[in-house]
């Protein structure tokens, strides 16, 4: 029988994999529904996640006076700085996240969460793109504290520093997954009649955005330990569909050393925006790829963004923020004489560093995938993109999970499934003088610089794959842990490679140019390609890729949203 298997199974209501910003929320209002919650979190739920030492904004929180209809606008047009024209994501979780708004801001509040500032208002930030104002500036240096303990109170289950292998699934729907505790070696099956990805982001099949200092940094936007994709990959695997795997998150506009100074401050005044400057010291647009190569052509750079024209509330306020995200940068830019009231900040041009938002697991509305009873909320989800969507679609979620387990039959769990995943995430260990699963990570993140990045070919692809095969097939097998606490890093290892293949075929089979995606044989845009997406998943372990149209707004959404 398979219950001799693990070492421990777990039977809940909903298991929750992830404890950051989203997963935490989610799992406290699931459990104050009154069902039975388990929480998984590789890390510790106190500081893990996006926002693990703490944020300077929320976004995705319609001002008062904010029309319906001009967040929706908002929401369907927010990527085209970095995706070019057409839909890249769901306008109809948009459109929920923006009737909901201010229901999930009292939620929030109800957390513990300060949402305001000391003179008892909202400090909103941003002009807002598309003239919505949708950003709070926040005082969420305990965030996590804060979050992690509500969890608790509310009878979550936690379990810390625990792994999850992969999900399991029966006659088409998820039924629970496996995980292993990489303190101890024990195996978990967890049975579940639903399941929530919460992980995050993906971006480590790359090298940091930021210049890196030495070969294991992990310098990465937001979440610089967790963002291996372990829910992408998860979900992938067990057969739901990734999506725009292509064009991922090309921040061409970021800070060449924003370990002084966050890109946020920056962008972030408000209703004044920083300001862009050539080397000539010409005010240039905001720095979109376009704008980039344009410069690059008339030998104009470097770029320089500055804030010396904020008056000093804003300066106040940005010095607030900053320390709330990353208070070692005032410390640090004191000590190298940066000064944002007087110093002006290079930027550079970049490549694909992260998925969140544009890349990531299909869903509607409701946040399902296309596998039934698997859920997807936060950076995992495409469309979501930082903290406020990560709690709020996790509070939404929740609250839909009672109806949804009322209609919900018997689990029945997969003995072959729960032995091939045991295998899979305790084989390291009985592995003697392997592959370090870093070496093998950066490997794989080599790859992807030199044979992707945001100049592509189909030359340059075709080998980046063949290199990712030769890796996969001759180190892979041979990833090594020395002892239990290795034992994240190779399963971390084993989702960023899945991922990058995806990644690069998902290239491979958009043949054009548009926005910050780049195919250098392919110039031009093609029209046949508008609000067309690279889905991706697995059937019986080999993929299936197909180039289908994203949804419009629904009908009554669009009427109700005027």
């Amino acid at each position: 029988m398979w219950e001799k298997t693990p070492n421990k199974v777990i039977d809940t209501d909903v298991l929750v994999m992830g404890g950051g910003v989203g997963g935490c929320p989610a799992a406290t209002k699931a459990a104050q529904l009154g069902l039975r919650v388990t929480l998984v979190e590789k890390a510790k739920t106190d500081r893990s996640g996006h926002s693990g030492v703490g944020m300077d904004h929320v976004m995705d929180f319609p001002r008062e006076g904010v029309s319906l209809q001009d967040y929706v606008k908002y929401w369907q047009g927010r990527h085209h700085l970095l995706c070019g024209d057409g839909r890249f994501v769901n306008p109809n979780i948009g459109y929920v996240l923006g009737k909901e708004a201010w229901w999930c801001l009292e939620e929030m509040e109800k957390l513990g969460l300060p949402m305001k500032w000391e003179d008892g208002q909202y400090h909103w930030v941003r002009h807002g793109w598309f003239g919505v104002k949708i950003m709070l500036g926040v005082h969420w240096i305990d965030v996590k504290p804060k979050l992690a303990q509500s969890a608790r109170e509310s009878g979550v289950n936690v379990l810390e520093r625990t792994m999850v292998v992969d999900l399991l699934t029966n006659q088409g729907r998820v039924v629970g997954a496996t995980a292993v505790n990489t303190r101890t070696g024990e195996f978990f099956v967890i049975k579940a009649k639903a399941v929530i990805i919460a992980t995050g982001g993906f971006a480590r099949c790359y090298e940091p955005e930021t210049p890196r200092y030495y070969k294991y940094v992990f310098r990465y936007h937001g979440a610089p330990g967790a963002v291996s994709g372990d829910g992408y990959a998860a979900g992938y695997r067990a057969g739901a569909n990734l999506v725009n795997m292509d064009i991922g998150t090309a921040w061409n506009y970021r800070m060449r050393d924003d370990i002084t100074l966050d890109f946020g401050v920056l962008d972030h005044g408000d209703g004044i925006r920083g300001k862009w400057f050539n080397w000539k010291g010409e005010e240039i647009p905001f720095p979109t790829a376009k704008i980039y190569s344009e410069v690059e052509k008339r030998g104009w750079e470097p770029i320089y963004g500055s804030v010396e024209h904020f008056n000093e509330d804003y300066h106040k306020r940005s010095e607030v923020t900053e320390a709330d995200e990353r208070l070692i940068s005032l410390k640090l830019g004191q000590d190298r004489g940066f000064n944002p009231k007087t110093h002006r900040y290079e930027m550079q041009s970049n490549k694909p560093i992260n998925f969140a938002a544009i890349g990531g697991l299909f869903a509607d509305e409701e946040f399902k995938t296309t596998l039934k009873g698997l859920f997807v909320i936060g950076d995992a989800c495409i469309g979501l993109g930082g903290c406020g969507s990560a709690i709020m679609s996790g509070l939404l979620t929740a609250t839909k999970m009672p109806d949804y387990l009322n209609e919900t039959t018997d689990i029945d769990i997969n003995e072959a499934q729960v032995e091939g995943q045991k295998e899979v995430a305790l084989a390291p260990l009985n592995v003697k003088d392997g592959t370090d699963p870093i070496e093998l990570e950066c490997a794989i993140r080599y790859i992807c610089e030199r044979y992707v990045g945001m100049y592509k070919s189909e030359g340059k692809l075709l080998e980046g794959l063949r290199r990712l095969n030769s890796l996969r097939r001759v180190f892979l097998p041979k990833v090594m842990a020395k002892n239990p606490h290795y034992l994240m890093r190779c399963l971390e290892v084993r989702n960023i490679m899945d991922l990058a293949e995806a990644h690069i075929k998902a290239c491979l089979a958009r043949k054009e140019s548009r926005g910050n995606y780049i195919r250098t044989d392919y110039p031009d845009s093609d029209a046949g390609r508008d609000n067309m997406l690279t889905f991706q998943h697995l059937e019986n372990g080999k993929e299936v890729l197909e180039i289908r149209e994203i949804p419009d707004l629904k009908p009554e959404y669009a009427k109700e949203a005027k």
